[in-house]
């Protein structure tokens, strides 16, 4: 796609977003009206990446902004976070798992193991949900828990749990009544179960108006093994 106006019918679609990508510099005022028009469960992270900051309002349209010049490892730590929300459907620890694949360097599908290791799934529902053989899912995990420095999952999920806890804001009153969730967030999809959806196709979508669909691989040829860019 290369204008709002097309992006607009595959919005109205079922496609499931993992995030939204603005490369250059789109029509503002389209972009947000985009923004706003989406579907009530539609709320993938945005990034804009431009030559100049975009003249865009934070509160119409929450956006991150990714200057042209900035490291390809921006991408990455991006497409994790994203990832992370995914599965999670929480920002808060989708912000605690990119803060520590920016201290270690890890890959996007790292970023969404870790990501995992905060639910409440026991190693076979990862397994299917990953799609993966047992194998490697082991790989996978020893690596991660080599880099993070820690003995489990569940250890490592802890952990990032009460990371995502120290990112919270706080109360207004302090030790006043707890605040109470204005409602439930969502229920995230793993690898598998996106890749199994009945919703839309992923299509190609790398344009000045909206990113990639939840079911892409974001970079599966991405490799699993820690590394430094």
């Amino acid at each position: 796609m290369s204008t709002v106006a097309e992006a607009r019918p595959l919005l109205r679609s079922a496609t499931r977003w993992l995030a939204w990508w603005v490369d250059g510099t789109a029509d503002g005022a389209a972009l947000t009206s985009l923004w706003r028009n989406r579907p009530p469960d539609c709320n993938p992270p945005v990034i804009v990446q431009s030559d100049s900051r975009p003249e865009l309002s934070c509160s119409e349209l929450p956006h991150r902004w990714l200057p042209k010049s900035a490291p390809r490892a921006e991408e990455r730590y991006f497409l994790g976070y994203s990832l992370a929300y995914e599965v999670t459907r929480r920002a808060l620890v989708a912000a605690a798992v990119e803060n520590v694949g920016r201290e270690h360097e890890l890959t996007a599908r790292q970023m969404e193991l870790a990501a995992i290791a905060t639910l409440p799934h026991g190693r076979d529902d990862i397994l299917r949900g990953l799609g993966v053989s047992q194998n490697t899912l082991k790989t996978r995990v020893r690596q991660l828990l080599h880099v993070l420095q820690h003995e489990t999952l569940d250890a490592l999920g802890k952990t990032l749990l009460r990371r995502a806890v120290d990112l919270a804001p706080t109360p207004e009153v302090v030790h006043g009544a707890p605040p109470q969730p204005a409602a439930r967030p969502g229920v995230g999809l793993l690898p598998a179960e996106r890749r199994a959806s009945t919703r839309t196709a992923p299509r190609d979508a790398s344009v000045p108006a909206v990113g990639m669909a939840a079911s892409e691989p974001g970079g599966s040829s991405e490799p699993d093994t820690h590394e430094r860019r």
